[in-house]
């Protein structure tokens, strides 16, 4: 948590409403403590009731804190949004490292997945954030800039295996890779929607099953 007033060199800000001293602490650290807190009152209250103050009395500061990090809402909605992509890529890596063949695209998939608590949160957050996107040029370029680094990890994993002659050589990655997308996020939005009515085996049994039709058979 933010400690709000400690001793040390400090910067004045003012606003409306509030003048505080906010302590000048590591910038990296700080701002990941605020993101998460944003990331905590999003889940909780929507982005929509998400505001600087809100962010603020979930880490026991005053707004000032919070502003001395971040200018505006928007712009901490855009870091907050690539720690998002952060975990999502950190959780993908630890997931696919040492698995071969066509199970390493499965697994890479599977990570995007809310198979678990802290990946239901993500999905929440992201979605949150898509919402909010919508009609904000920058916020909607940086997700599909995310989605357009995604897509060509997808194809690269695709070509591989093609080259390896494990894909069918009708296959073509790019394709493929926009249909292997879409699965992940319809599987991924059908689990928050309705309630998870696929257990989590069933969530990579349908990976699985899709996955399998894209290979030559023995």
């Amino acid at each position: 948590m933010i400690i709000c007033h400690v001793s040390g060199p400090t910067t004045q800000h003012s606003g409306p409403g509030f003048s505080v001293d906010a302590a000048l602490m590591p910038q990296p650290d700080r701002r990941l403590e605020v993101s998460e807190a944003a990331w905590r009152v999003i889940v909780r209250e929507g982005l929509d009731r998400t505001s600087m103050r809100a962010i603020a009395q979930e880490m026991g500061c005053t707004t000032g804190v919070v502003t001395h990090y971040f200018r505006n809402k928007q712009e901490l909605i855009l870091f907050a949004l690539r720690q998002v992509k952060e975990r999502l890529q950190a959780a993908m890596e630890q997931a696919v490292e040492s698995v071969p063949g066509p199970d390493r695209l499965v697994v890479m998939l599977a990570a995007f997945l809310p198979l678990d608590s802290e990946r239901q949160e993500i999905l929440r957050v992201w979605l949150a954030f898509l919402g909010y996107a919508v009609g904000r040029d920058n916020l909607m370029a940086d997700h599909q800039q995310s989605a357009a680094q995604l897509r060509t990890v997808i194809i690269q994993e695709l070509e591989a295996l093609k080259a390896q002659q494990i894909l069918r050589s009708d296959i073509d990655p790019a394709t493929e890779a926009n249909a292997l997308l879409a699965l992940a996020n319809g599987l991924s939005l059908d689990s928050l929607i309705q309630g998870q009515p696929l257990s989590l085996d069933q969530q990579r049994l349908v990976l699985q099953r899709y996955v399998k039709t894209l290979l030559i058979q023995d």
